[in-house]
């Protein structure tokens, strides 16, 4: 079974397929295409795991930025005709807290099943 007629793999195809394979015990995984295999399934998962790794640890820094560009203002002088500060820094971090908290425990029981 080819590529069929006129295909051309991207410069991502080409990208992916070079990176090294390796399984849980970080012994190297051969590159040929066998989804049966129990290495294979290994290296894929730990290629995938790494990327959410990277997903998860740049949207919380995303959202501490958020949080703290929104929510942390500094205190306007005192003749300023706005509301005064109130708890919004405090009440942004518990609801991004409780999120982060909630993703936890969801991903710990999809991990145990």
């Amino acid at each position: 079974m080819g590529a069929p007629p006129g295909y051309r793999p991207s410069a991502w195809v080409h990208l992916l397929h070079q990176l090294p394979r390796a399984d849980f015990q970080l012994r190297p995984v051969p590159s040929g295409f066998a989804p049966q295999e129990q290495e294979y399934q290994q290296a894929l998962l730990l290629v995938v795991a790494l990327a959410g790794l990277g997903l998860g640890l740049s949207l919380i820094f995303i959202a501490v930025y958020l949080i703290r560009f929104c929510c942390c203002r500094t205190p306007e002088p005192s003749g300023a005709k706005s509301p005064p500060p109130g708890g919004g820094c405090v009440t942004w971090s518990c609801i991004a807290a409780l999120l982060v908290g909630w993703c936890w425990r969801q991903w710990r029981g999809w991990v145990r099943q």
